[in-house]
């Protein structure tokens, strides 16, 4: 605005909307160029509400006079009343621009500077007042914060309660399930021998089918066979049967005299005829009756010529009307003739058709010729898809057959692609069939195999039917894979009991990369204790080692060592954080110790704080060392300060807190220590540790600091609102320096205003007695 200042916008919009009827004093001719700056800005800025000085003197509870003095140039007024302006200024819908206010602001600065006698009170009033602001916030967001914990707290408990009202209900309706439960388990098992017996029928059934069929189609075929004839016997005239056989009279004898060839050249002319059905029946049924190396090369010979869909349609119905024996007979023959294709069809037919003896006996068969391989695939398919009730009948009749390692496989390949009830159940009938080693290796295989999430439920399910010693060997079988399982697996158990179990396995048998990796997903998980205890663990076995290896792997991963032991601090009792310390410190990790030691030193819990101090000065620590202490302390705003003096003096370490007290409080400005003790007494409260830590501050003013100083403290103390501490030091300031006090005192109040006497304390009193004296 002045010295070559061009105006700013917002100082041409004022102009713009002054009031003409709204005029001042000129300006004195013989005012200091500063003043005469700043009033002439000031007048400018003021014109734009359009209002009298008397109007505006009565708006802010001010003397008219004094206005005018202030828009006049006389006196210099306090930034106060300035920026009052300005506020009234922008709520007339004529803002300054950020610009030009500053510009405002350095004018009343030179203009304060020009004013010798009270630029310096003033500045101290100016911090005072931005400290004040300071605190007020800080107020504020504490109620804000206090308002908000409230809040969480009820909200907290409420949900709480709504969790305890649920396990009662959940517990009251298991108790009147259970009978339920118990009726519908014998009604499930009486459904599921209804379900067996039915099966039984429908096999039967099926078999009885396709021989009618079979008798159908032959039936028809017989009936084609004579039309043929008679047609050709009327068109010759003759009933000489002389002429060479039909394709149906060949289809009548087949089963009894037609060599292979001519069974083949029989199904190739019925497939030129389009008569498929037909061409697979007469392939089942040579099959059914021809000896076992007349089928292999029947269907050899049909594989060859094309006819691979007619040798497949036959095998089903082999097993259900051929022997044991000649099955796997027809099984060794067509694997060596190389067809394993087909032996698969019988094995799965087998599967499908057979009853569990059967089915137990054609393994039993496969394995003794040499086939153990389709042996275990029957074995194997019938655990996946027969009812459990037959895997277990199955298993029970291998018992001594030397298929034990078969079944164990079959168990094994049941225990991944069966649903995890079924695997309960078939757990509990194998222990009642006494059966165990294979319940063990379908235990073994599902928690070795199956998910996290399915290995949590199974154990759970385990327990809850009573199995306990089964559910311990499934939960120890699992811990034995990978970290990329066991992560998973800890968040999905729901018992923090087990989750620590697997975490002091995981300590003992782990590599250290692998504890970290866990320490880490704990941590990013929100699981801080799991994550913390786990951590010390470690520690406490102070290898030297195995903690900096620890620590360097947590560092590659995210969010890094510090974040954890942030996490770490908050979560240990002040002892154990003290422990981790050392152990950091011992290991030669200086920077992550000092991350524990930031964290705790800064922290809001005084107490928490004092008993870590504490911990480190009896275990020797070198963070408890006096040089270290003030090292750390020298970057520390008031806030943090006071907080550290109330942990020495909560710890009793009356040393260090001398030597913070003295470096804070011997050369620093007397607004800081103001704002010191406003802080302990916010932090601390009307109790003895607070009133000691500032009563030691006073002291140290009293014996340290020059006279100027505690007067100039006294009054400064009196407008933050501390006057029960500005009585303090005014008498242990008066009794210590007597007249050399009162006489800086009164020339600090001649400074700020000679007017009110009473705002200095110690003067009214000596009034006072002086009255009573006279």
């Amino acid at each position: 605005m002045r010295d070559g200042q061009m105006p700013q916008p917002a100082q041409t919009a004022i102009t713009a909307v002054i009031r003409p009827q709204v005029s001042l004093a000129d300006l004195k001719d013989d005012l200091p160029p500063e003043k005469r700056a700043l009033a002439e800005d000031l007048r400018q800025v003021f014109l734009a509400l359009g209002i009298t000085v008397r109007r505006y003197a009565a708006r802010r509870y001010l003397n008219a006079s004094t206005v005018t003095r202030y828009l006049n140039g006389d006196r210099v007024p306090p930034w106060d009343f300035v920026a009052g302006v300005i506020a009234d200024v922008q709520e007339a819908q004529c803002p300054l621009t950020p610009e030009a206010e500053e510009a405002l602001r350095d004018l009343h600065r030179q203009a304060l500077k020009s004013h010798r006698p009270s630029s310096k009170a003033q500045a101290l009033q100016d911090k005072l007042a931005e400290a004040d602001d300071e605190t007020r916030r800080i107020t504020t967001r504490q109620r804000a914060l206090e308002e908000a914990l409230r809040d969480r707290e009820s909200r907290l408990e409420h949900v709480r309660g709504r969790v305890r009202n649920l396990e009662t209900s959940l517990e009251g309706q298991r108790l009147t399930h259970r009978g339920e439960l118990e009726v519908w388990q014998g009604e499930y098992t009486r459904l599921q021998e209804e379900c067996g017996d039915l099966q039984e029928q429908v096999i039967y059934l099926q078999e009885s089918l396709a021989v009618a069929r079979a008798e159908l189609i032959a039936a028809e075929d017989r009936c084609h066979r004579l039309e043929i004839q008679l047609e050709t016997v009327q068109e010759l005239g003759s009933d000489d049967g002389g002429e060479a056989p039909s394709i149906m009279a060949m289809l009548e004898e087949a089963d009894r005299r037609s060599s292979v060839p001519e069974l083949v050249r029989a199904v190739s002319d019925l497939e030129l005829r389009t008569r498929q059905a037909m061409a697979s029946e007469l392939v089942r049924a040579a099959s059914q009756s021809r000896t076992i190396e007349e089928v292999v090369g029947l269907l050899s010979a049909l594989r060859q010529a094309g006819f691979d869909a007619h040798a497949q349609t036959a095998l089903p119905a082999m097993v259900m009307v051929r022997s044991i024996d000649d099955t796997s007979a027809l099984a060794r023959e067509l694997s060596r003739e190389g067809l394993e294709d087909y032996v698969l069809i019988l094995v799965q037919a087998s599967v499908k058709f057979h009853q569990p003896e059967n089915m137990a006996a054609l393994a039993t068969a496969l394995h003794r010729c040499g086939l153990a391989q389709h042996a275990e695939s029957l074995l194997q398919a019938a655990a996946v898809v027969r009812p459990l009730p037959d895997l277990v009948s199955v298993a029970l009749t291998l018992i001594d057959t030397g298929l034990d390692a078969a079944v164990a496989a079959a168990m094994a390949l049941a225990a991944t692609r069966r649903p995890l009830p079924d695997l309960v159940a078939l757990s509990i009938t194998l222990r009642q069939a006494c059966l165990g080693r294979y319940a063990d290796v379908l235990q073994t295989q599902a928690a070795a195999a199956r998910s996290a999430a399915d290995v949590a439920e199974f154990i759970s399910s385990l327990t809850g039917h009573g199995l306990r010693s089964d559910a311990e060997a499934v939960f120890g079988h699992t811990q034995e894979r990978s970290i990329g399982h066991l992560i998973p697996f800890l968040h999905a158990l729901r018992d923090d009991e087990r989750a620590w179990t697997v975490l002091t396995r995981a300590a003992r048998s782990r590599p250290t990369y692998d504890i970290a990796v866990l320490v880490d997903e704990l941590y990013m998980s929100g699981r801080h204790q799991l994550a913390t205890d786990l951590l010390m663990l470690i520690m406490d076995r102070k290898d030297p080692l195995q903690i900096r290896q620890l620590v360097a792997a947590m560092d590659g991963l995210v969010p890094g060592t510090e974040a954890i032991l942030g996490a770490a601090t908050r979560v240990l009792a002040p002892e154990r954080t003290a422990a981790l310390l050392n152990y950091l410190e011992f290991c030669g990790l200086q920077d992550h110790a000092t991350v524990v030691f930031r964290s705790m030193v800064y922290d809001d819990l005084v107490g928490h704080a004092g008993l870590f101090l504490q911990s480190l000065g009896t275990s020797g620590s070198h963070y408890a060392r006096l040089d270290v202490l003030r090292e750390h302390a020298q970057g520390m705003d008031a806030a943090f300060a006071a907080q550290l003096m109330l942990a020495l003096e909560s710890a009793a370490l009356a040393t260090h807190l001398e030597a913070l007290i003295q470096d804070r409080c011997t050369n620093c400005p007397v607004l800081d220590i103001v704002l010191l003790i406003s802080r302990i007494t916010s932090i601390g409260g009307p109790v003895p540790r607070s009133e000691r830590v500032t009563q030691r501050i006073i002291e140290h003013v009293v014996e340290k600091r020059p006279v100027s100083d505690q007067a100039k403290l006294l009054p400064a103390l009196h407008a933050a609102g501390l006057r029960a501490w500005a009585e303090n030091l005014s008498a242990r300031a008066d009794a210590a320096h007597g007249r050399q006090f009162r006489a800086e005192l009164r020339g600090e109040y001649r400074m700020n205003d000679p007017r009110d006497r009473s705002r200095l304390p110690g003067f009214a009193d000596r009034s006072g007695r002086r009255a009573r004296r006279g």
